[in-house]
C-alpha cells in the first residue's frame, strides 16, 4: 500500500510539472523608451513643444532601436498613480515616472533661443542609474518647419548607437512606490537680472552684464582657422566673473570629478562637453534660471574685453602676461584659485590661462568664412566642439583671445573647465 502511495505520488508531481504555465519572459528593459515633452525655456513659444516631441518620437520609431512607449498609455499610467507632469519635465521627475512606465530609458530635451538662434539639446537617461548616457545638440536660425527637421537631425544622431548593452546582466529594477503625491505645476523661470552684477543663490556665482556690440572677430596674423577677421556682433549677456569652481560643481552634482588638486576655489576641469550640459540641466532645475555655456562669438568679444584689439585677456604687452594668466612658465603646472590675476577691463579673471574653456559652437576651421554677422552661434553640427582661453599647461601664444582649439564632446580634459552665460532678454 505504501508503495503504491509513493508511485501515485510521484505521477502527482510529475503530471503538475509536465502542465505547469510557462514561465513569463523576463521584460528587458533596456529596450523600452518613454519621451517626454519638450521643456521650452526663455522667449521660446510654449506651444511648440508638442510638434517637435512628435518629431522625435517619430525619428526613435522609425530607427527600430526600441520599443516606444505611445503617449496615450503613458498619460494613463503616469495618471493613475497621480504624477502630474504637463510641458517639460526635469530629468529627476522624469526618471521617477519612468519607473512608474516600466521602461529603461527615457528621452528629455530642452529648446531655448539665443539672440533668433534655437538651442535644442536631447538626452537618453538610463532609469536604473539616472545618469544620462548621451546627449545631442543642434542650432537652428529659422522657421518652425526647418526647426522640426532640426529637431529630426538631433533625434538620429541620438539614435546612432541605438540600446547601450549593458557590461553584466542587467540589476533588478528599484522598487516603485505605490503612489506619488501630485507634484506641484514647474515654477515659471526666474526674471533676468536687472543690474550689471548678480550672484546665483544656488551656487554663488557672480555675473557679469556685458553690453553688446560688434566687433572684428580673429586675427590675420594667427592660426588658420582665426582668419578671415570679420565683423560679428552681439547682443547683451551675463557672464560669470570665474571659471566655475569645484565647489560650485560639487554643489550641483555632489562629488567632485576634477583632476587637479581638490582645492574648492580652483577652477573645475576634467569634464567633457557632455558632462558640462549635464551639469547646466541640473543647476538650471534647481536655479530657475536658463544658464548655458556662451558662444564662441560671446567668448572672444567679452575676454577682448567688449571687442577691443587685445592679444590676451587684459592686455596686449607679452612681458605682462604673468599678471594675467596662469600658464606653464608661472602655474608649476597646476591650476589655482580663481581670481588671483589680475582682470580684464570688465572685470573677467582668468579668460587667459587656469584652465581653458568649452563653449557651446560646434568646430569649423573655415566657419569665420560663412559666419553671419548677428550673433552667431557656429555650424549646425561637427565632430568637435570648440574650447577657449588655455590653460596652466599652455606657452603664452595659446593663451590669446583669438585663438581656437578642439575637442571631441564626449572626451574630457583636466586642462578644459568651463564658465557660465545667461541671456539679458
Amino acid at each position: 500500500m505504501r508503495t503504491i502511495l509513493s508511485v501515485l505520488s510521484l505521477l502527482l508531481i510529475i503530471t503538475s510539472t509536465a502542465f505547469a504555465a510557462p514561465k513569463k519572459p523576463v521584460k528587458d528593459l533596456s529596450t523600452y523608451i518613454a519621451i517626454f515633452d519638450f521643456d521650452v525655456v526663455g522667449r521660446v513659444d510654449k506651444d511648440i513643444a508638442r510638434p517637435l516631441t512628435d518629431s522625435v518620437r517619430h525619428e526613435i520609431v522609425r530607427s527600430g532601436k526600441f520599443k516606444v512607449m505611445d503617449r496615450g498609455n503613458m498619460d494613463r499610467i503616469l495618471k493613475e498613480q497621480a504624477f502630474q507632469m504637463t510641458g517639460g519635465v526635469l530629468k529627476d521627475r522624469a526618471v521617477e515616472a519612468g519607473q512608474f512606465l516600466g521602461v529603461g530609458k527615457i528621452v528629455i530635451g530642452s529648446i531655448g533661443i539665443v539672440g533668433r538662434t534655437y538651442m535644442i539639446s536631447l538626452s537618453v537617461v538610463n532609469i536604473e542609474s539616472g545618469e544620462t548616457e548621451r546627449v545631442e545638440e543642434d542650432t537652428c536660425k529659422c522657421e518652425l518647419d526647418e526647426l522640426i527637421e532640426s529637431v529630426k537631425r538631433a533625434s538620429s544622431k541620438l539614435m546612432l548607437g541605438g540600446p547601450v548593452p549593458a557590461a553584466e546582466p542587467m540589476p533588478a529594477p528599484r522598487p516603485t512606490p505605490e503612489r506619488v503625491e501630485s507634484l506641484p505645476q514647474p515654477a515659471l523661470p526666474a526674471p533676468v537680472p536687472s543690474g550689471v552684477t548678480f550672484k546665483d543663490p544656488v551656487t554663488g556665482m557672480e555675473f557679469v552684464l556685458v553690453k553688446g556690440g560688434c566687433f572684428r572677430m580673429g586675427d590675420e596674423d594667427g592660426d588658420r582657422e582665426e582668419k578671415p577677421i570679420h565683423e560679428v556682433c552681439v547682443d547683451d549677456f551675463y557672464i560669470g566673473r570665474y571659471e566655475v569652481t569645484q565647489a560650485q560643481w560639487k554643489t550641483v552634482k555632489g562629488r567632485n570629478s576634477s583632476s587637479n588638486d581638490k582645492n574648492d576655489l580652483n577652477p573645475a576641469e576634467n569634464m567633457s562637453w557632455n558632462d558640462v550640459q549635464d551639469y547646466i540641466k541640473d543647476l538650471n532645475q534647481k536655479s530657475g534660471r536658463y544658464y548655458r555655456l556662451l558662444t564662441e562669438a560671446e567668448w572672444e568679444y567679452a575676454a577682448r574685453s567688449g571687442g577691443q584689439n587685445e592679444k590676451w585677456a587684459g592686455t596686449n604687452n607679452e612681458s605682462a602676461i604673468d599678471g594675467y594668466g596662469w600658464y606653464n612658465d608661472n602655474s608649476s603646472r597646476n591650476t589655482h584659485p580663481v581670481g588671483q590675476k589680475r582682470p580684464n577691463a570688465l572685470g573677467l579673471y582668468d579668460m587667459s590661462g587656469n584652465v581653458a574653456e568649452w563653449v557651446m559652437d560646434w568646430y569649423d576651421n573655415s566657419y569665420y568664412r560663412e559666419s553671419p554677422r548677428s550673433n552667431p552661434s557656429g555650424p549646425n553640427r561637427g565632430g568637435d566642439r570648440v574650447y577657449r582661453g588655455g590653460s596652466y599647461k599652455d606657452r603664452v601664444k595659446d593663451l590669446r583671445t583669438t585663438k581656437r582649439e578642439k575637442k571631441s564632446n564626449r572626451r574630457s580634459d583636466s586642462m578644459i573647465g568651463f564658465r557660465l552665460a545667461l541671456s539679458a532678454r
